[in-house]
């Protein structure tokens, strides 16, 4: 991905989050805003998002689903809320504090016969994705409501826990087929 597009898709992202009037979420974008910015979602090319950028653009796709969702089915969950969860949902992809995640591949064979196109940082503590998320939005003290915190719970249980987790779930189930 070209970087002027990478520049445009965080340009979106990084606006949407400010309009959410979080002291604590812009100053989270500001710390590793380029790490977020840079970061691919997933190492193997046959995930969407295995390409520098890839949270972001995987990110803003799925916020604007629940929102169309949302608006689809009348349900009552408040846009800010959907927005954010939606955003910063898979945040912990990018690694930890200091640390990436997916680092480039350098095996000519694991790109080629395997489609991995970056490789897990296996010195990285042992979380999932969603611990990272829950520990990187603590870091910055980002507050989640109570159904925020549910409806990402929802993701490593796969049963929607309220109906932002419903959303959450049903709009990345699409973005994975």
């Amino acid at each position: 991905m070209k970087m002027e597009i990478i520049k445009k898709n965080w340009q979106q992202f990084k606006t949407i989050l400010t309009r959410l009037d979080d002291e604590n979420i812009n100053g989270m974008l500001d710390q590793i805003g380029e790490r977020i910015c840079l970061a691919p979602a997933n190492p193997n090319n046959k995930h969407y998002g295995c390409y520098p950028g890839g949270i972001v653009v995987a990110s803003t796709k799925l916020a604007k689903a629940m929102q169309a969702l949302n608006e689809f089915h009348g349900t009552p969950v408040d846009i800010k809320s959907v927005y954010k969860i939606g955003l910063l949902h898979d945040i912990g992809r990018i690694g930890t504090l200091s640390d990436d995640w997916l680092l480039p591949q350098d095996s000519d064979w694991h790109r080629e016969k395997l489609g991995n196109e970056f490789k897990i940082n296996f010195e990285l503590p042992k979380m999932s994705h969603l611990q990272r998320t829950m520990f990187l939005l603590n870091q910055f003290q980002v507050k989640l409501t109570e159904e925020e915190f549910a409806a990402l719970v929802s993701l490593d249980e796969r049963e929607a826990k309220n109906t932002l987790g419903a959303l959450l779930l049903h709009a990345r189930d699409m973005l994975e087929d």
